[in-house]
């Protein structure tokens, strides 16, 4: 049984917090070492926290299969946009970065996105 339990959050919750450590560590980084990015802001934000709530769902769904889908789903978009405010006040406290709202919402439309996305590719492949 052990085994089985490990299996589990190996695949189901480990990418998870995996995934928010690369965010933690990428947030980590001084304004001069993130210049390299060639991508707008708004649009790594999103990117970024749309795989976060993909990963979420996933993780979520597999450990309460019994729960309705829209619940899951809207809690990993809350999960999502929470972490981000975590990542917005983190963010303020590394030497050459900001923290914005504007950030904020590109994360919460990322969150929101994916699942969006993830029920029309549901819905298509039904």
């Amino acid at each position: 049984m052990r085994w089985k339990q490990a299996r589990f959050l190996l695949t189901y919750w480990v990418p998870v917090f995996l995934y928010m450590g690369v965010i933690f560590y990428f947030s980590s980084k001084t304004g001069e070492e993130v210049s390299f990015v060639t991508i707008p802001d708004y649009f790594s934000h999103g990117l970024e926290y749309m795989g976060l709530s993909y990963l979420l769902f996933r993780a979520l769904h597999n450990t309460a299969p019994d729960l309705p889908t829209g619940k899951i789903a809207a809690w990993a978009v809350a999960i999502s946009i929470f972490y981000g405010i975590t990542d917005e006040i983190h963010q303020y406290f590394v030497p050459g970065r900001t923290s914005a709202i504007s950030d904020l919402l590109a994360d919460a439309v990322g969150a929101v996105s994916a699942q969006v996305l993830r029920l029309y590719l549901f819905k298509v492949k039904r």
